[in-house]
C-alpha cells in the first residue's frame, strides 16, 4: 500500500491503544491483571502511551479494565491480533495510532518515540530484531482499515500477512533505543512470568588499584546496552563519600535530620539513605531488582557473587582470588599475560568475546 504522506507533523496527535482482547489461554489467568512490582501490565502499558499519546482506548471488550478517559471496545472480529489492530484503528481519534499488547512487562515510551519519528512515508512502523518483527508493538495509520477489512474477508488472520501489504518501515537494533530487549519482552506462559520474578544475574568485578576495571566495566556496560540489554551499575567505595553539595536544598534535608532524601527530575532521580549500621549486599542491591537485566559491581571482594578478577603482570602484585585463598565464585579473569588457570583467560583487547560470555552465562 503506497502513499504520498512523506512530510511528518511532529505536533499531529497521537491515540494510543492497549490490545487487550485475547483469552490468555497460555497464561491460564488473565494478563492485563497480572502484577510487577504491584502494578498491573495493563497500567503499564497505559503509562507508557499517556506520555505520547492524546487519547488512550482498549482494543477488546474489557469494561473491567475501562474508565471514562479510556474507554473499550468490543472486537468486530474477534480471536485474531489482526482482528484487535483493526478495532483499535476504527475506534481512535486520530490518524495515527500506538499499539501495545497487554502483556508488555517493560512497555517504552522511548521506543515508541523512535517508531513515531519514522512515520514519514510509512503506513506502519514496527521494530525488527534477530528474532522477528514485533507487529503488535508498533504505529498504524488508520489508511490501512480497507486493506485489513478485505484480508479478513478473505478469511486470513495472519498479521504478517497485512505488513507485507503495506509500506512498513522496519527499525532494528542499531536504530532502537537503549533497553529495547526489555521493552519487546512479552509474557505468555506462567514459567516466562516465574523467569521474570526471578532474581536479577549480579556480576561483580575485583582487582587490585591501577588494574583498569572501571575501564573494562565501562565498555562492558556500552557493548552490552548496544545490543539491548539495560544494564545496572555498582560501586564500592571503602572510604566515606558524599554526593550531595553544601547549601543545595537536599543537603539541607538531610543535615536536618531526613533518614532519607531524595531529588527527581523529568529524566533522572537520586535517593540518598543515611545507614544507622553497613548495609547487607542484599538491601544495596534491592533497588536493581526487575529494573535491570544485569548488575555489574567494582570491588565486593569478600562476597558470594560471582566474579571476574582483572589481573596487570606488571603491577607484580598476586592474584586475589587465586593467591593465598581459591575463590570458587572466580568464574574468569581478564589480563595482560596467560596464567595456568582453572577458569576462562580473556585478553584486555578481546572485551567483546568477555560480553559474548556474560551473555551466555547470564543472561539467554
Amino acid at each position: 500500500m503506497q502513499n504520498s504522506h512523506n512530510e511528518i507533523n511532529f505536533n499531529e496527535p497521537i491515540s494510543g491503544a492497549v490490545l487487550a482482547g485475547g483469552k490468555s489461554q497460555r497464561m491460564q489467568r488473565d494478563k492485563a491483571s497480572l502484577k510487577i512490582a504491584g502494578e498491573t501490565l495493563f497500567s503499564r502499558g497505559v503509562r507508557a502511551l499517556s506520555s505520547l499519546c492524546s487519547d488512550i482506548l482498549i482494543a477488546g471488550e474489557r469494561s473491567d479494565l475501562a474508565t471514562e478517559s479510556i474507554p473499550s471496545f468490543a472486537d468486530r472480529f474477534p480471536g485474531s491480533s489482526l482482528g484487535g489492530l483493526y478495532t483499535a484503528l476504527q475506534h481512535a481519534a486520530n490518524d495515527w495510532v500506538c499499539v501495545l499488547p497487554c502483556d508488555l512487562p517493560a512497555p517504552s515510551p522511548r521506543l515508541l518515540k523512535v517508531l513515531l519519528q519514522r512515520r514519514g512515508g510509512y503506513d506502519a512502523v514496527i521494530p525488527r530484531t534477530s528474532s522477528g518483527s514485533e507487529p503488535l508493538i508498533g504505529c498504524y495509520h488508520r489508511r490501512v482499515l480497507p486493506v485489513i477489512e478485505q484480508q479478513i474477508a478473505c478469511k486470513d488472520l495472519r498479521l504478517t500477512n497485512l505488513l507485507h501489504q503495506l509500506k512498513v518501515c522496519y527499525v532494528g537494533p542499531s536504530d532502537l533505543p537503549s533497553g529495547w530487549r526489555r521493552a519487546l519482552r512479552n509474557l505468555n506462559k506462567p514459567d516466562e512470568l516465574q523467569r521474570l520474578n526471578t532474581p536479577t544475574p549480579i556480576l561483580t568485578f575485583v582487582a587490585h588499584s591501577g588494574t583498569g576495571k572501571t575501564t573494562l566495566i565501562e565498555k562492558l556496560i556500552a557493548e552490552l546496552t548496544r545490543r539491548g540489554w539495560t544494564v545496572g551499575a555498582l560501586k564500592h567505595d571503602a572510604h566515606h563519600f558524599d554526593i550531595d553539595h553544601p547549601g543545595k536544598d537536599s543537603w539541607r534535608f538531610n543535615r536536618a535530620g531526613a533518614a532519607i532524601t531524595a531529588i527527581s527530575s523529568s529524566d533522572k532521580s537520586a535517593v540518598i539513605q543515611q545507614h544507622q549500621s553497613p548495609p547487607t549486599l542484599e538491601q544495596v542491591l534491592r533497588p536493581f531488582q526487575g529494573e535491570v537485566d544485569i548488575v555489574l559491581t567494582e570491588g565486593f571482594k569478600q562476597s558470594p557473587l560471582p566474579k571476574i578478577e582483572v589481573f596487570r603482570k606488571e603491577l607484580n602484585r598476586e592474584m586475589i582470588c587465586r593467591g593465598e585463598r581459591h575463590d570458587p565464585t572466580l568464574i574468569a579473569v581478564v589480563g595482560d599475560a596467560e596464567r595456568d588457570l582453572d577458569v576462562p583467560y580473556f585478553p584486555f583487547g578481546s572485551y567483546l568475546s568477555l560480553v559474548d560470555f556474560i551473555e551466555d552465562k547470564f543472561l539467554k
